[in-house]
């Protein structure tokens, strides 16, 4: 009575806890104690069931002794009573079939509440209240969790589906928090890098430089490891990916691990990743009408935007950089807006660097101007990402004061820039968080979308069957039913007449037996083959139908979605669902490409999606709560106290 007093009274005073503290206990679900409660009387149920039948088995056993009565003396003898052997052995007969009812009764009970428990989500590990229990180690159990979510939630799923569409999406562990820089060739991103490690050790010029990507690291010691070295590193276990993209992407991949002075802005434990620049090259590789877009090679041996979706998704801060005389205007930059960074809003930064360049305010206006324009046709919001300006000369020294521009101004946003990328630390376990939560998000609208077109495409196909299959019976039941009424006579039957011929001027001779034989074979014949063309008419029909079915399918995977989710549209106009959903779609076109018919899915039951959803509000928060324990931490600040009345006063 005391917990549960102290609860409702912890309960009832929100001033007793800040908002941000507020942590709910971990409570069971309500289907589990209803299944408990309901365990027990359920048991006892089926054992008054089990004993009224074994009764009523006695007594439709008792009801036969005077059958039996007869062929039981003939052994018994004389001194024993007939009437109470035959009594007893059918009592005993019901007593066993009563016992073995009960125990099949209890075993299908026990065998129902396993699947149950199987199908529900057997955590390893316990939410706990992080202000009342603390948590010794809080970034061994957000792996922990991260790992379990992933191995036992989105795996099984993404196994059943022809691909495995988000099989490089998992995280694996460990790997350290990285920078990704991206842009227009000579766009100032090896200088900036130059510059921000404090030492010149990447190539920079107006032509294009770099052919690679290239891993930057502050280290005791100097060193550079080609690809293959790099794929085998224990502390980043996610490199290992990238051995898909080939021999044209690993042969021009390199990590530098450099010593930094002192005074260098780079932090230790942060790694930022140089990219190529990107630029207008011609196409390789065939087009067509499955596959418009989506895997041409651009002249670099590796589909570059997949390379730069698999760095976006796993960095923590995306450098997005343009110069003035190319502001987002090459073919391969927008590509990679559209693709690459779809759904990563919330991690890149736009730069126009290479302010200082300009002459005065109105070509800075004509480039600001030019680079807002390019954003709003790729970027589909009203409000266009906030454009950080700076230029990368004087990070040493003060650029004199006779320019036009106000350059101060734009140092600091550079200063704000560095700020950034020194953060992204920080930002690493949250980001890993929202990189979990969106997957699991992804694969619940993948599995209720397919499933929704796979039960369409079961029902077409069964209508499809049944349709073919009363065609087909149709001729066949119409010959049986003139045959059973009498209405048509077989050759060779009892009542087979055959035809008279009409009297004329002169007189035929008589069909003779092996005519007569002759014409009901080619009669038989030209059935056989009437009815083998219906067959093949049918058959083509049913097979065109299916395929254009299944062509119908891919054309209309937004009507199926607003299908699905016609329910939440109801109140709700679902921006984010839509953003979601753009990102969704080609993965579930590429997987409806690879089957026949839908309908040969695997299904996705949906006990699976009540795992998501119980991870979507429980696990992800209690994620959340340790990411941010783990960045008080980080920065020296004092954890929330487990006097809640203690840790209200402070507030």
């Amino acid at each position: 009575f005391k917990p549960l007093t102290r609860r409702r009274a912890l309960s009832s005073s929100p001033a007793a806890t800040p908002m941000a503290l507020r942590i709910p206990r971990e409570v069971e679900p309500k289907g589990k104690r209803n299944g408990r409660r309901l365990r027990v009387p359920l048991l006892v149920l089926v054992s008054v069931v089990a004993v009224a039948v074994s009764l009523d088995l006695a007594a439709f056993s008792r009801s036969g002794k005077a059958a039996s009565a007869a062929a039981t003396t003939a052994w018994v003898g004389k001194n024993m009573q007939p009437e109470l052997v035959v009594e007893q052995s059918g009592g005993l007969r019901g007593m066993a079939l009563g016992v073995l009812f009960a125990l099949l009764m209890m075993g299908a009970v026990l065998a129902w509440g396993a699947i149950r428990k199987a199908r529900e989500l057997q955590r390893p590990y316990q939410l706990q209240d992080l202000i009342v229990g603390g948590i010794a180690d809080p970034e061994a159990d957000l792996t922990k969790i991260i790992t379990f979510i992933q191995d036992q939630v989105i795996v099984p799923i993404d196994e059943r589906l022809p691909g495995r569409p988000f099989e490089y999406d998992l995280h694996s562990f460990p790997f350290v928090p990285m920078v990704l820089v991206i842009g227009n060739h000579s766009s100032g991103k090896s200088t900036f890098i130059n510059r921000l490690l404090g030492v010149s050790t990447q190539e920079t010029g107006v032509a294009p430089t770099d052919d690679g990507f290239t891993v930057l690291e502050r280290w005791q010691a100097d060193s550079t490891e080609d690809g293959p070295t790099v794929f085998g590193c224990p502390g980043n276990r996610p490199f290992r990916e990238l051995q898909r993209f080939g021999q044209a992407f690993s042969g021009h991949f390199r990590r530098k691990r450099k010593v930094l002075p002192d005074d260098a802005d780079m932090p230790f434990g942060l790694q930022i990743v140089d990219t190529p620049g990107m630029i207008d090259l011609p196409l390789t590789g065939s087009i067509d009408s499955d596959n418009p877009t989506g895997n041409q090679v651009r002249g670099r041996g590796y589909n570059f935007v997949d390379v730069v979706r698999w760095w976006a998704k796993r960095a923590d801060l995306i450098l997005l950089l343009f110069d003035p005389d190319k502001p987002g205007t090459t073919g391969e930059t927008l590509e990679v807006l559209t693709k690459s960074l779809a759904g990563l809003d919330h991690k890149f930064l736009v730069v126009l660097n290479k302010v200082d360049q300009l002459d005065n305010s109105v070509d800075f206006a004509r480039a600001y101007g030019t680079l807002g324009w390019a954003l709003s046709k790729v970027i589909r919001r009203k409000d266009i990402p906030q454009i950080y300006t700076m230029y990368n000369a004087g990070f040493d020294a003060k650029v004199g004061t006779h320019h036009k521009l106000p350059l101060d101004d734009f140092a600091k946003r550079r200063l704000e820039v560095i700020a950034e990328v020194c953060r992204a630390k920080e930002r690493h376990l949250d980001n890993v968080v929202t990189a979990l939560e969106e997957t699991l998000r992804q694969v619940s609208m993948t599995a209720m979308v397919l499933g929704a077109i796979q039960a369409k495409a079961a029902r077409r196909l069964v209508l499809t069957w049944l349709v073919g299959a009363a065609l087909v019976a149709a001729p066949l039941g119409v010959l049986v039913w003139l045959v059973a009424t009498g209405r048509l006579a077989l050759p060779g039957s009892a009542s087979y007449v055959p035809a008279v011929p009409h009297r004329s001027s002169w007189r035929a001779p008589p069909p003779t037996e092996a005519h007569s034989e002759d014409l009901t074979f080619m009669g038989m014949l030209g059935v056989l083959s009437a009815y083998t063309g219906l067959l093949l008419v049918l058959s083509a029909g049913c097979r065109e139908f299916l395929q254009q079915s299944r062509r119908l399918q891919r054309t209309t995977l937004d009507d199926s979605f607003e299908e699905v989710y016609a329910d939440f549209f109801i109140h709700n106009d679902g921006d984010d669902h839509r953003a979601r959903w753009m990102n969704v779609k080609p993965k579930i076109s590429s997987i409806l490409s690879s089957v026949t018919c839908a309908s040969s899915l695997k299904p996705f039951p949906s006990w699976e999606m009540v795992k998501i959803d119980a991870c979507l509000t429980k696990d992800v928060w209690h994620l959340r709560q340790l990411a941010r324990m783990l960045r008080l931490d980080a920065n020296g600040e004092a954890r929330p106290s487990n006097d809640r009345a203690g840790a209200a006063r402070k507030g």
